[in-house]
């Protein structure tokens, strides 16, 4: 069965979702130094040593008309960085997801279910990989 990671990107956190099937289960969040993403990369690395996943899906936050703006080019700015600093992963195996509203969705989740405030900050990004995974997941059944 393929494994696959979820990524949903900020400019200081890496929030992380898995899956070995059709379900996706949130992971980790990757923190490091805002715009900082050398660090952020090397972390996340060190997270894949243990994880070995076929593909990576991560979140493409295209503006609300479909155009790419300024966080789809940092998406691009950390693949691009990501795939030169290891030699297993290439474009192919990272898949770009339109992941508009993810992190709006993961929040309304969470007060649904009761999350307290505080700890809704510590889980909406692992959250919000778990939806685009699962997003992804949906597209290719």
């Amino acid at each position: 069965m393929s494994k696959y990671i979820g990524i949903d990107l900020g400019s200081k956190t890496i929030g992380l979702a898995t899956s070995e099937g059709l379900i996706a289960n949130p992971g980790p969040t990757i923190r490091f130094e805002e715009w900082n993403f050398d660090e952020g990369i090397d972390k996340f690395n060190d997270y894949l040593k243990n994880q070995n996943p076929e593909k990576i899906i991560i979140g493409y936050p295209k503006n609300m008309d479909g155009s790419i703006g300024e966080r789809a080019e940092m998406v691009d700015f950390f693949v691009e960085g990501f795939l030169l600093s290891q030699d297993k992963y290439d474009e192919k195996d990272i898949i770009r997801v339109d992941e508009r509203r993810t992190t709006k969705m993961a929040r309304s989740i969470m007060i649904e279910a009761g999350v307290r405030r505080d700890k809704q900050k510590q889980k909406k990004d692992s959250l919000a990989a778990q939806l685009i995974l699962e997003q992804y997941l949906n597209s290719v059944k």
